[in-house]
């Protein structure tokens, strides 16, 4: 009769053999249901090329772009397991997962926090704030730093393009808040729900964040005939927007008549190039002036004006109309300006429609 022992030997080894190879999430959610179907329905599960329409468009032509050499800047965070097999084939199972469990779970420490190279990884051990060493079916251990930003700053604190340009600042902006705050990135992106961190990972995407981030109010000087909207970042601990440059907050300001029609508006078109005043974006410029400009391409920044937390910023409008009896004002968030959208042929409502953050109205 072969030993009992023997085949505790055998499944161990089976064990420790398998952590070598990838997890996909599906094997996680085994045991894991809930969070696994939470974080399907993230962005973290959707960054990859095969599920992000902006991400693949941008990633197609920043490759194009600069004949292949941002290949593995931008995969190593939208699909960090490229960086423990050192394969940024997008088209390997690995890397089809996104930001996926077995990633995020085999961190053993952190070394700095410029891109998710500075992740310490150990796949043989299954790391979390608190693991039930007692239950768990696999080797677990506890780090301290799951619950703190420093867990999420690699991918999300900065980004410098090849020419040194830091195109997003977010783990800057996120410190200033800290300070007098001392709110870390998960109070916000992983809400605790029924004692457990939300695996949603909930942001710009999902209703209900970006809409009550901002408090917005109306004045109306009757001396001057001016209307004065205030904005107060009041939500978020980072500007808004951050991340990518390519988000673009702006207003919609509308005076109408007694009917409801509209007799001017601040923009009809393009916010960018119409109204600046009312503009919330980071616009990148290249050594020309010409801009936007693709990351990759950027040497200056030709225009900045964010809301910052806590910090009210005014912005003011003449009205003179004379059948003017009232205005309507949206704060509205895109993804990305249409030109761009336009250009990598994306059409899924989600990205081209815009979102109303907050709207306020008033009569005159």
């Amino acid at each position: 009769m072969i030993p009992k022992t023997f085949f505790v030997l055998i499944l161990a080894f089976i064990w420790v053999y398998a952590q070598d190879e990838f997890k996909p999430a599906s094997a996680c959610g085994e045991c894991h249901q809930e969070i696994h179907l939470e974080w399907i329905t993230s962005l973290h599960s959707m960054s990859t090329v095969q599920k992000d329409p902006l991400f693949r468009g941008m990633y197609n032509l920043a490759v194009e772009d600069t004949d292949g050499k941002l290949k593995e800047k931008c995969i190593v965070c939208h699909s960090p397991m490229a960086t423990v097999f050192q394969n940024i084939d997008t088209g390997t199972r690995f890397n089809k997962d996104g930001v996926t469990c077995q990633f995020c779970h085999s961190v053993d420490s952190i070394s700095g926090f410029r891109s998710a190279k500075d992740f310490v990884i150990d796949l043989k051990t299954v790391y979390s704030d608190s693991p039930d060493a007692e239950t768990a079916p696999h080797p677990v251990a506890h780090r301290d730093f799951y619950t703190t930003s420093d867990f999420c700053l690699p991918c999300h604190a900065e980004m410098e393009n090849t020419r040194g340009l830091d195109v997003c600042s977010t783990g800057e902006e996120w410190k200033t808040y800290f300070e007098t705050h001392q709110e870390t990135c998960q109070d916000c992106h992983m809400p605790e729900i029924g004692g457990v961190p939300s695996h949603m990972f909930p942001g710009s995407h999902r209703s209900g964040i970006l809409e009550n981030a901002v408090n917005m109010e109306l004045a109306f000087d009757t001396t001057t005939s001016e209307l004065k909207i205030t904005l107060t970042n009041a939500g978020a601990g980072h500007a808004i927007p951050t991340g990518t440059p390519l988000r673009m907050v702006f207003l919609k300001v509308a005076v109408i008549d007694s009917a409801g029609k509209t007799l001017w508006q601040n923009w009809s078109e393009n916010p960018i190039m119409e109204d600046k005043e009312g503009l919330f974006m980071k616009i990148l410029g290249d050594s020309a002036g010409n801009g936007p400009v693709p990351p990759w391409k950027a040497t200056q920044i030709l225009f900045e004006k964010r809301l910052m937390p806590d910090e009210p910023v005014t912005v003011e409008y003449p009205v003179d109309h004379p059948n003017a009896y009232g205005v309507d004002v949206k704060l509205m968030f895109r993804y990305a300006p249409p030109p761009i959208l336009k250009r990598l042929d994306i059409t899924n409502p989600h990205y081209t429609q815009a979102r109303v953050i907050v709207q306020k109205g008033m009569n005159l």
